[in-house]
């Protein structure tokens, strides 16, 4: 009996560590020839691309191209001299207020005029309520936390807000790895890479996510698995989704919250959610850390969440990532009433 038993622990040991071999030698082949970053169907978030260049600032990749303009689906997208699709902007009036946004593609005004969108609604609600506020969009579709740092850090600044408001959205949690560009006739045509978000397919534990932090092999398993879910089932949803880019987007937050600080520039940041999928929402952990990150670095923010998610109406999306002109419309509402405090505050 003490001879089985000794051999059983031997068979059991060569196992472990035959498929411990296995794992390691699998990781070092992955980590070698595998990248985590993919290449957009299309243009992705630059449909037009004479209205986009490759950016000075290597942080910023590329940005949009000054005094350019393109009509894409009936919609005029008119870059302004300093890069941005947004009005003229003007020499700030005695005594006058300036909100200024950044953001990416909502705060741009994907698919829906100038007008349409919050930050000019909100504009027109303030001043329509007796308050002289000047409100500035700086969005760039495609941007996330870590390029809207530099783009704070080297164009913002420079027109003195009194509050800054930084408009997130969970995929604002992903890496920009790198750009490429390529003609299409004589048009130049700009491509980001941004990281996966990988899904939690094998469910989330502590130790299920220790492995999604540290091994390529793991991810690589979860990201063919949901691959395989989607292609047998279109409408499978993971409960909660793996951003490769969290960690150093946190970090870029309180980047901005310090320099701000330094500035004396009030730091504000309103959430937009993407569209939950039948009764689950992907992001919820991901808005959580959100929350108690700025409630730790004592920044004060509005999730649209709720607006949008629970009591939602279908009218308020264009598509899942990108709310309708009614959305903006609902999210220049619920801000006037975040804001106007603040703006008081300020006086």
């Amino acid at each position: 009996m003490h001879q089985r038993f000794k051999k059983f622990l031997i068979n059991i040991s060569v196992l472990i560590l035959s498929l411990f071999a296995t794992f390691l030698i699998l990781e070092l082949i992955i980590r070698a020839t595998y990248e985590f970053k993919f290449r957009p169907k299309g243009r992705a978030n630059l449909p037009i691309t004479k209205t986009y260049r490759l950016a000075g600032n290597k942080n910023l990749l590329y940005e949009l191209l000054p005094n350019s303009k393109a009509k894409i689906e009936g919609k005029d997208y008119i870059i302004n001299a300093f890069g941005f699709r947004d009005k003229k902007y003007r020499i700030r009036k005695a005594n006058q207020k300036r909100i200024l946004f950044i953001g990416d593609s909502v705060t741009y005004g994907w698919r829906i005029s100038l007008e349409e969108t919050y930050h000019k609604r909100l504009e027109k609600l303030l001043n329509d309520g007796g308050y002289d506020v000047d409100v500035m969009g700086m969005g760039i579709p495609g941007y996330n936390i870590v390029q809207e740092y530099h783009l704070i850090k080297e164009s913002a600044l420079d027109f003195h807000p009194d509050i800054l408001v930084l408009q997130i959205v969970p995929n604002d949690f992903e890496r920009t790895v790198s750009i490429q560009t390529f003609r299409e006739g004589k048009r130049l045509t700009l491509l980001p890479y941004h990281d996966f978000s990988i899904p939690f397919v094998i469910k989330k534990t502590k130790f299920t996510y220790f492995l999604m932090r540290h091994s390529h092999f793991f991810k690589l398993i979860n990201l063919k698995l949901s691959w395989l879910k989607n292609k047998k089932n279109q409408d499978f949803t993971p409960d909660e989704m793996f951003l490769l880019g969290e960690e150093k987007s946190f970090q870029h937050l309180v980047k901005i919250n310090k320099l701000l600080k330094r500035k004396s520039i009030q730091f504000a940041a309103v959430i937009f959610p993407f569209q939950k999928r039948k009764h689950v929402y992907a992001y919820a952990s991901l808005h959580e850390k959100i929350h108690k990150k700025l409630e730790e670095i004592k920044v004060p923010f509005v999730d649209l969440y709720e607006e949008f998610n629970v009591n939602r109406k279908d009218d308020l999306w264009i598509e899942r990532l990108h709310p309708s002109a009614k959305g903006h419309e609902l999210a220049s509402v619920i801000l006037l009433k975040f804001l106007v405090p603040l703006l008081e505050r300020s006086e």
